[in-house]
């Protein structure tokens, strides 16, 4: 009697978790695993992404891709970027939340007005920064005398990409900034002062304390700077659109280029899925990586 009792009751805490879960599936495969599924097969294909007809070419698409040079140019590029907002971004973060974890009167300001800017759309950044890197950053480039400044940096092949990079840190570092502060609010405060007492410098703490404790923080931070940098185009897209040349020219601007100018959406969403297992096995390696980091911190 009482085992019956105990299997209804599971049952029905399982139809009551599978009723919860519902809604959530449904909406995921609508939203994400269909759009998915429907990639994989247009990119099989010749659609030219304006008109209905289409004809099943297999895995042509994919055998240009192989022997397309700018395509493995935009994947060159895409890596200059994404490791120099990855990297740049987290430094900044870090030293923007270690600062502001301090006790400051205007820490709360401080705060917000950095959070603010993360609210700014992509390409109202890639409008600001477009001014910016035009007269008031020539003036001053010229006043000082730095050549690379004194001139448009944005017209320069191999210093565009990295101004494009800059532009992209500079509005997002609030949001990795706010995972850093969490991070910092779980550590024990009495090992911090503990390590003031015996006399450890604040360059010490960090190296020896706060970095190591913030492993969680720093995994999630690496992988989502990472992804986004992979899949940006909005800040690009405004900066430079591709140029000067095709030196700022990332993946996803030429995803944009064969799917609207050149009317080859099928091979405009090859490109797709070949970055969506670009981004797949980046952040499957980079889980790996930290995780292992963290095992050893802990």
């Amino acid at each position: 009697m009482l085992t019956s009792k105990l299997t209804n009751r599971r049952f029905k805490d399982r139809v009551q978790f599978s009723s919860l879960l519902l809604p959530a599936v449904i909406f995921y495969c609508a939203f994400v695993i269909v759009p998915l599924l429907g990639a994989f097969f247009y990119s099989a294909t010749d659609w030219d992404g304006k008109t209905g007809g289409f004809h099943l070419i297999g895995l042509k698409n994919y055998a240009g891709l192989m022997s397309d040079a700018y395509v493995w140019h935009t994947l060159g590029a895409t890596m200059k970027y994404t490791v120099a907002v990855t990297v740049f971004q987290n430094a900044l973060a870090l030293f923007l939340a270690v600062a502001l974890d301090q006790s400051l009167k205007t820490k709360h300001l401080l705060r917000t007005l950095i959070f603010i800017i993360c609210t700014l759309s992509p390409l109202i950044t890639g409008y600001i920064w477009s001014f910016m890197y035009s007269d008031p950053l020539m003036t001053l480039g010229r006043f000082l005398g730095i050549d690379v400044l004194a001139n448009n940096i944005l017209g320069s092949r191999p210093f565009a990409i990295y101004a494009a990079a800059f532009a992209s840190i500079w509005r997002s570092a609030g949001w990795t900034m706010v995972i850093y502060l969490a991070g910092l609010q779980i550590i024990p405060k009495d090992l911090v002062e503990a390590a003031s007492v015996d006399g450890v410098n604040a360059w010490q703490k960090l190296r020896s304390i706060t970095i190591p404790l913030l492993a969680p923080a720093i995994t999630v931070n690496i992988v989502l700077t990472f992804e986004r940098g992979l899949k940006d185009f909005d800040t690009i897209f405004a900066l430079t659109g591709g140029g000067p040349g095709d030196s700022t020219s990332i993946i996803a601007l030429s995803i944009y280029r064969e799917t609207f100018f050149f009317s080859r959406a099928g091979y405009g969403t090859a490109v797709g899925i070949l970055l969506f297992i670009l981004i797949i096995i980046c952040t499957l390696i980079q889980l790996k990586f930290l995780r292992r980091r963290e095992e050893d911190v802990s």
